[in-house]
Order: C-alpha cells, then sequence, then structure tokens
C-alpha cells in the first residue's frame, strides 16, 4: 500500500476560475491584444518545446486567446492565465511576460526552465496564482516576490536548487493561502514559524524536506500564545525528532486536518495532538522511529482527534504490542496502516467493529487474525493486505465472499493450508483488480478465470500446490505468476489473451508439458505497464538472455513488450522461435 497522499487544495481552482476559457467560443468574446500576442510569442522563442504542446503559438494564429495554456478575460482580451503545467519546456524565462499586465495565473510547474530565479516575477503585481516548482531553476528566491501582495498560493517546490537567504518578504504575502516550499533548505531560518504565523489565512503548508532539523528555535511567551489558520501540514523528510514538537504547538491548532509527519526520526506523539487537534482527518507518521507499545499510542491519540480521524498512516515504524480494543475509539476510521511494524497477538474483535473502515493493511506483522466471520462486519471494505499475518487456522477464510467491494486482497504467507473448492472461485467480488494467496499451502484444481476474474490485472498462486490444467485467465491481466506448483498441461491459454496486456508471465517449477506457442510473440503485448521480476524492477537492456533445453541463447534486436516471462523448470520442449526478438521490452 502506498503512503498517504493528499491532494493540494488549490488544484480545486481549476474547475473556479472566474474567466472564461478560449474554448468557449462566441461571437462577442475580445480577441487578445496585438502587444500580448508578441509578448507570448517572444516568450516562446528560445524555448525548447520537444512535446509540440505550443504548435498553436504561431504568427498566423492571430488571437493568442485560442492558444494552448492561455486564458483570456472575455471582455477585454487582456491575457490572464497561462498554465503550461508538465509540458516539457526547457530554456530560459522571458522577461517578456512583464507585457501581460493583466495576468493573475502563472503555471510552470514540471517543466526544465533553467537559469536563476526571475527578479521580473515580482513585478508581476496582479497575480494570486504562481508555481515554479520542479524545473531546474536555482539560486536565491528573490526579495521581490513579496511585492506581489496578492498573492493567495505561492509553489516553489525544488529539486535542490533554491536558496532562502532570509523569509522577511514572505511576510508581506498576507493574502497567502497556500504554500508549498518542499526540498528548500531553511537551516538557517530560525525565525520561519514566527513568519508562518504572520500568515493569517494560511491553511496550507508544504515544507517536506526542507531541513527543519537544523533550525535554532527562540522561544518567547508571543510564540506560545499565536496560533495559525493551517488545516494541512506537511512536514515530512525533515530528520525531525520528539524534540520538535514544542515549536510544532502554535502550528496544529483544532483547525488542522491533515498532518503528514513522515520519514523523519519521531519516537512518540505528545498527547496534547489527541487532545487539541478535535477536527484531524489525516495523519501520516510513516517511516519514523516509534518505539512504543501500540494501545499507549493509540491513548495519546484518543481525545477529540480519536472521533474524527479517517486516515492513520504509522507503517515502517517499530510498534510492538497488540492491536488492542482501543481501536473502537476510532469509529471514524476508512483507512488504516499499520504495515511492517512488530505488532504480535490477536487482533481484536473491535476492529471488525469499525463501520466506515474501507483500506486495511495490517501486512508484516506478528498479529494472529481470525478466520471466522469476523470480517463480514467490513461491509465497506475494498483494500486488504494481510501479508505474512498468520491465519488462526489453517482453514481457508470463508468470509472473503462477504466483501462484495473488495478491489485488493494479499494473503501471501498466511499459513493458509487447505483446498478451495470449486465453487468458491464462483464466490470473489466481481471487481477484485488484485489477488496475491502466493506463499501458502494451498491444494485444489483452479477453473476458468476468464469471467469471474474480469476486472483483475495480477494473480498471484505461486509457491501453493494447486495443481491441474492452467486455467483460462482475464484478457486484461498484466501479471500472472503461477510458479511453483503443480501444474501440468500445455500452455496455449497464452493464445486467448487477445488484448494483449500481459507484461509479467512466471510459469516455472511446474510440470507444464508440450511446445511454446508461436502466439505469444506474434500477438504483441502492452508497453505501458511496469513490471518486476523479483519484485525489484530490472533494467532495461537491448539484448536478452534466455535459458533454454541446457543451452544459453542470446537475442539482439528490437525487442517487443513483453518484460519478463520465466518458463523455468518444466518439460516443454522445442527450440525458441525466433519471432520472440519481436518482444522488444523483454528484460528476463
Amino acid at each position: 500500500m502506498n503512503p498517504c497522499v493528499f491532494i493540494i487544495p488549490s488544484l480545486l481552482l481549476l474547475l473556479l476560475v472566474t474567466t472564461t476559457t478560449s474554448q468557449l467560443g462566441g461571437d462577442d468574446m475580445k480577441k487578445c491584444l496585438d502587444n500580448e500576442r508578441d509578448a507570448l510569442l517572444l516568450f516562446k522563442a528560445p524555448l525548447q518545446d520537444p512535446n509540440g504542446h505550443l504548435s498553436t503559438w504561431r504568427v498566423d494564429q492571430h488571437d493568442c486567446c485560442k492558444w494552448s495554456g492561455v486564458t483570456c478575460n472575455n471582455q477585454t482580451g487582456h491575457v490572464t492565465w497561462l498554465h503550461l503545467d508538465s509540458y516539457g519546456l526547457g530554456g530560459e524565462i522571458s522577461h517578456s511576460l512583464l507585457n501581460l499586465t493583466y495576468l493573475n495565473h502563472l503555471d510552470l510547474s514540471r517543466n526544465s526552465f533553467h537559469g536563476t530565479i526571475p527578479t521580473f516575477i515580482g513585478s508581476l503585481r496582479e497575480l494570486i496564482f504562481l508555481d515554479l516548482s520542479y524545473n531546474s531553476l536555482y539560486g536565491t528566491i528573490p526579495p521581490e516576490f513579496g511585492n506581489i501582495t496578492n498573492l493567495q498560493r505561492l509553489y516553489l517546490g525544488s529539486m535542490g536548487g533554491f536558496r532562502v537567504e532570509n523569509l522577511e518578504w514572505l511576510s508581506h504575502l498576507y493574502r497567502l493561502e497556500e504554500l508549498q516550499m518542499d526540498g528548500i533548505s531553511l537551516a538557517k531560518q530560525n525565525h520561519w514559524v514566527d513568519v508562518i504565523l504572520s500568515l493569517r489565512k494560511l491553511s496550507y503548508l508544504s515544507l517536506d524536506g526542507c531541513e527543519l532539523s537544523h533550525v535554532v528555535y527562540p522561544y518567547s511567551s508571543s510564540f506560545f500564545n499565536s496560533s495559525s489558520s493551517i488545516e494541512s501540514l506537511y512536514l515530512g523528510n525533515n530528520n525531525l525528532t520528539s524534540s520538535m514538537y514544542r515549536w510544532l504547538f502554535p502550528l496544529t491548532t483544532n483547525k488542522l486536518r491533515v498532518l503528514d509527519l513522515s520519514s523523519n526520526m519521531l519516537d512518540g506523539i505528545p498527547k496534547y495532538l489527541g487532545i487539541n487537534l478535535c477536527r484531524l482527518e489525516a495523519l501520516s507518521l510513516d517511516n519514523n522511529s516509534l518505539v512504543v507499545e501500540f494501545p499507549d499510542f493509540l491513548n495519546n491519540l484518543s481525545g477529540c482527534a480519536s472521533l474524527s480521524l479517517k486516515m492513520l498512516y504509522a507503517p515502517r515504524n517499530q510498534f510492538t504490542g497488540s492491536l488492542s480494543s482501543e481501536i473502537q475509539k476510532f469509529s471514524s476510521i476508512t483507512s488504516l496502516d499499520l504495515s511492517n511494524n512488530h505488532l504480535n497477538g490477536s487482533i481484536s474483535e473491535k476492529l471488525w467493529e469499525l463501520p466506515r473502515l474501507q483500506t486495511l493493511d495490517l501486512s508484516f506483522n506478528n498479529l494472529r487474525v481470525p478466520s471466522t466471520y469476523h470480517f463480514s462486519n467490513l461491509s465497506y471494505v475494498k483494500y486488504i493486505d494481510l501479508t505474512s499475518c498468520k491465519l488462526l487456522g489453517s482453514r481457508f477464510p470463508k468470509w472473503i465472499q462477504t466483501f462484495k467491494n473488495l478491489t485488493f486482497l494479499d494473503l501471501s504467507n498466511t499459513g493458509i493450508s487447505d483446498t478451495i473448492p470449486l465453487e468458491f472461485w464462483d464466490m470473489w467480488p466481481s471487481q477484485l483488480q488484485h489477488l496475491n494467496l502466493s506463499s501458502n499451502n494451498i491444494s485444489g484444481k483452479v477453473p476458468d478465470l476468464s469471467s469471474n476474474f474480469a476486472q483483475s490485472s495480477v494473480i498471484d498462486l505461486s509457491s501453493n500446490r494447486f495443481y491441474g490444467p492452467i486455467p483460462n485467465v482475464p484478457s486484461a491481466l498484466s501479471t500472472l505468476n503461477l510458479s511453483r506448483n503443480k501444474f501440468s498441461g500445455g500452455i496455449s491459454f497464452i493464445c486467448q489473451i487477445v488484448d494483449g496486456f500481459l507484461s509479467f508471465l512466471d510459469l516455472s517449477h511446474n510440470s507444464l508439458i508440450g511446445r511454446l506457442p508461436n502466439c505469444m510473440v506474434q500477438q504483441g503485448f502492452s508497453q505501458d505497464v511496469q513490471f518486476y521480476t523479483t519484485y525489484e524492477q530490472e533494467t532495461y537492456v537491448d539484448h536478452a538472455m534466455i535459458q533454454w533445453q541446457g543451452n544459453e541463447h542470446e537475442f539482439f534486436s528490437t525487442l517487443k513488450q513483453l518484460k519478463s516471462i520465466d518458463l523455468s523448470s518444466n518439460n516443454l520442449t522445442g527450440q525458441i522461435p525466433n519471432e520472440i526478438t519481436n518482444l522488444y521490452d523483454l528484460i528476463a
């Protein structure tokens, strides 16, 4: 399960633009002004545009309001919006933008603009939105940015190229509502908290990877009497220790809804977080050093925060103890991730009484999971990962059939030693996309999966005792791992995957016989699917070494889309078809 990701509120601005875009048409719409069209052409002139996104920006296209990424005011014709996010542009930012005197939205993010950060941007006084993040810009953030006093949203996320001499300019942006400065070192900015507290309208703050652990914080009575309006606070990847809670206090008021402290060095949380944060909905403590009994951790959160919290992400810590009955206090929880900890004992039945739970990841703990009816109370669950936990009893859990909304299920290495009745395969949730039952001791035949698992993209039944012919599988499947079983017969089923999305195929260590069908390489496979051989991404090569019938064959050619195929340790016969050289993404 991925770490939590929270949507930047300003993205909603795209739906709230008050000006009318050029696509709306209409005879009474004003066309763009000549001087502003010329300014845009000058802006484009030095740029590299490998993807052709600015192909509409031409002299013979007189109305620049119809150009890609440009929005005008439909009454005046002035350019008000320049949205070039992820266009793949390269080059320096031209000062011709100064001629766009009514520009209020400038988004140049996720391109390859280079050079120093343009000082002239501080003269674009009408800007309310500015995003220069994730380019190749470098140098000191110009203090002239403090002149853009209308600015409401500022994004300067850096890949290490930005510096801050001081933050005095930031305190002038009194209308600022959202600020993102990820990757910009604030190690010498001892008063950054005071500056942030001066921004009374600020509701979103992201300072991920800003070296905040190096800051020396001066404390005063006014500091502790201050409070912020921040609702979403992201402080991940800063090597923070638990001593930081003292300066965090004025930033964590009862307005806070999202708190991300992931990838730091925290060894606990203070009780005031549970008491003060009465609106907290999402808390991420992923990848810290929380060495604490999990029941004690829950007690520190069990104030009013326990009633509002919806998402708790705390994987990759050192929690010990059991998943106790304290969990029942968190009745609003929809997502719970405690994977990769040291939890032990039986899971409290109170977990199954959380009525809103949709995502549950307890993988890689020492927990014992009941295999009885308790799960049947979780009617909204869509995602369950219990990898390397142990089911109480070795029987196959029948509660799976009660999850009508399940899309992801991982029960790998959970100690199941049972036969799955054929009729049970018909009871799986129809929208299941990911199924992993690997590394158990499950036996039985596997029926046709092409209809009941029609939406599945990943099926992993490896390292069990399944036998019989390999079943038909869904045509949209991208990953199929049936290795280390007792399957027999041929592999002609591959020819029935007519849509060609398969990119990972492992049938090794079975009892398969027959010849390798040519259709594997004649139909083609999708080139867009990420693929892993041993769950680590392989490096692409333009040739392949394939072990076949005791001989090593090396193929040089343009390899097609199939990323990895393993048919070893079977009884297949014949020669590798020459057409396999058409698989231009083959890496293993």
